[in-house]
């Protein structure tokens, strides 16, 4: 599975689940295609996520309310903690405001399974805080 496919699955699982976002595409200097999956509103279309597919795997970056995501939240999805460039993995950053997650195209990941689906609801709804 190439990372557009593991972009093209993981996109078709915000749809589904978060029929209100849109998504914005951008072409970047690499010539790689970021999309930036976002809620319209008045106030600002801030992104909520950032997902880069590059040639080895899939980036994904997603921003969130600060301190609404704890290790807690990630530790169950069945992926490695802490990115180190050679694994399917997932990371809070250190202000913890985002969330890491590089998925390879050797290892792939199922983005429909059910933990990782409420993960996304509960990240979905720390997004919101920031654009409300």
């Amino acid at each position: 599975m190439t990372s557009e496919e593991l972009r093209e699955e993981f996109i078709g699982v915000l749809k589904k689940e978060f029929p209100l976002i849109r998504v914005r595409d951008t072409n970047l200097k690499s010539g790689n295609i970021r999309i930036s999956p976002y809620v319209p509103n008045n106030k600002k279309n801030k992104r909520w996520m950032q997902i880069d597919a590059n040639p080895e795997y899939l980036s994904i970056a997603m921003d969130h309310s600060f301190n609404d995501i704890k290790l807690e939240d990630i530790n169950n999805l069945n992926l490695q903690y802490g990115l180190n460039g050679s694994h399917s993995a997932i990371q809070l950053q250190k202000n913890n405001d985002a969330v890491n997650i590089s998925i390879f195209t050797t290892e792939p990941y199922d983005f429909s399974n059910n933990g990782f689906v409420n993960f996304l609801h509960k990240h979905y709804q720390s997004y919101l805080k920031l654009v409300k």
